[in-house]
């Protein structure tokens, strides 16, 4: 259960329907991240835009975004985010065994070495972002990811780390579409395998 009121998106009135009706157009639901958040309707609707921008813009492809998404949600110890883009996942068809080998740190096949090591640097940016070296931004660079890439990575990341914080803080419940995901309720997610 949360720790505040969820606001009921049909009950919403004024500029706070104004947002669920957005982002009820992309999903055909209110998630209830955006419905805890939603008390500060300006600032949901801007990270809405932040969340649709950070998802879309750039040369970084949208999957792979979402493996940063997955894999910070689970480096911040967010549940509700874990869940969230390991079920974006298994909707590109990835399995729920390849999502959390990937999650918990294992290569991914289905990514090339470049995107492997970007998702080991997203690992690092997602735990602590202070802990990235000069070594680590060259490395990438050598593995061809551009400076503009590199700063996409980390956009990426900083969005979930914000989004993260909000769900967790508020303890923001589990959609029922994530149920099937197979993640425990509780965090720390260290066992996903369980």
């Amino acid at each position: 259960m949360a720790r505040i009121e969820l606001i009921d998106p049909d009950k919403a009135q004024g500029r706070q329907k104004e947002v669920f009706d957005r982002v009820k157009a992309y999903y055909q639901m209110v998630p209830g991240l955006q419905q805890g958040l939603n008390y500060l309707p300006e600032v949901t609707d801007a990270v809405w835009t932040l969340s649709l921008a950070t998802a879309m813009e750039g040369s970084i492809r949208e999957e792979l975004k979402r493996v940063f998404f997955a894999v910070t949600a689970y480096e911040v110890d967010c549940e509700y985010c874990t869940a969230a883009h390991m079920l974006a996942l298994l909707g590109r068809k990835w399995s729920r065994d390849e999502c959390v080998s990937l999650i918990e740190g294992t290569h991914s096949p289905r990514l090339t070495e470049k995107e492997n090591a970007a998702v080991d640097f997203v690992r690092v940016v997602g735990r602590r972002p202070a802990a990235v070296t000069d070594e680590m931004t060259e490395q990438l660079r050598q593995l061809g990811w551009t400076d503009a890439e590199i700063v996409e990575i980390v956009a990426s990341v900083a969005l979930m780390r914000y989004t993260s914080t909000i769900a967790s803080a508020l303890d923001v419940p589990l959609e029922e579409a994530m149920d099937g995901v197979g993640i425990s309720c509780g965090v720390p997610l260290y066992n996903l395998n369980n």
